[in-house]
């Protein structure tokens, strides 16, 4: 499920180099096997990341939307599950201080320091965050057949919290990440036990915590070039970006090539 971060821990970085995850230039989608029933979602652009992290001085939080991806469902072992998501990082916007003019100051530097907009257009090469689904646990039932149907107004919906493995890439270092979603499977009423859901909403049920040295995201001006941590800085970083996510996605005719 994304990936979004801003700022480092205030501690010394004499060690960062150890502590920065393998370097990449893209994640490969994993696949279901093609013997088993499989349907294809795709993740609707209208998905969103959030962000907080509580710095010494601010809890700083911002958004980032521009979802893609896609979602490989496989109704009779949801376990065998997998998909690709990203999420647009030059989108990130932060909403810290509800003041336009720090807003603006702090969503500047944030993209900087991701390297995503130095200058126009966003650098594409660190421009996504992309999370790839390796694994899935389920607290339900592996069959989605047998999963407790509900109703939400005319709606039926089967709901699921999944613990989902995978592996996310931020800033060109990727990184092996857990999240753990709830999962709604959703059907108009009278549809048939084994149906296809014609939408699927994935919330994070807690944090997905993204340690920002691991993906060597430090300060950076508008072109790109690192800077010297100031006091100023080091009073209001935060070490760690607790990221959730709200995604949407629905049937799609065939499956979206893996991204490269």
């Amino acid at each position: 499920m994304a990936v979004v971060a801003l700022w480092l821990p205030g501690c010394s970085r004499s060690h960062e180099s150890a502590k920065r995850a393998p370097i990449a230039n893209s994640l490969s989608a994993s696949i279901p096997s093609p013997t088993r029933l499989v349907w294809h979602y795709a993740i609707e652009a209208s998905g969103a990341v959030h962000v907080e992290m509580q710095g010494v001085k601010e809890r700083i939080l911002g958004d980032a939307t521009g979802a893609t991806g896609t979602l490989d469902l496989v109704p009779n072992d949801l376990t065998q599950s997998r998909g690709q998501v990203r999420v647009d990082l030059s989108t990130f916007s932060t909403h810290t201080f509800g003041n336009r003019l720090y807003d603006t100051l702090q969503t500047r530097n944030a993209r900087s320091w991701l390297e995503v907009q130095a200058g126009e257009p966003a650098h594409e090469d660190m421009r996504w965050a992309d999370f790839a689904i390796r694994g899935i646990e389920t607290a339900n039932a592996r069959d989605l057949t047998a999963v407790a149907l509900t109703h939400e107004g005319s709606d039926l919906l089967r709901t699921c919290t999944m613990t989902v493995h995978g592996n996310l890439l931020v800033h060109g270092h990727e990184v092996p990440k857990d999240a753990v979603v709830d999962v709604a499977f959703r059907y108009p009423a009278g549809a048939a036990s084994d149906s296809e859901p014609v939408r699927i909403t994935v919330r994070s049920k807690r944090p997905m915590a993204v340690r920002l040295e691991e993906h060597d995201v430090r300060p950076r001006d508008a072109a790109g070039k690192l800077l010297e941590w100031t006091t100023a800085l080091l009073s209001s970083v935060a070490e760690t970006a607790n990221v959730t996510v709200d995604l949407d996605a629905t049937p799609t005719s065939r499956p979206t090539p893996a991204f490269r």
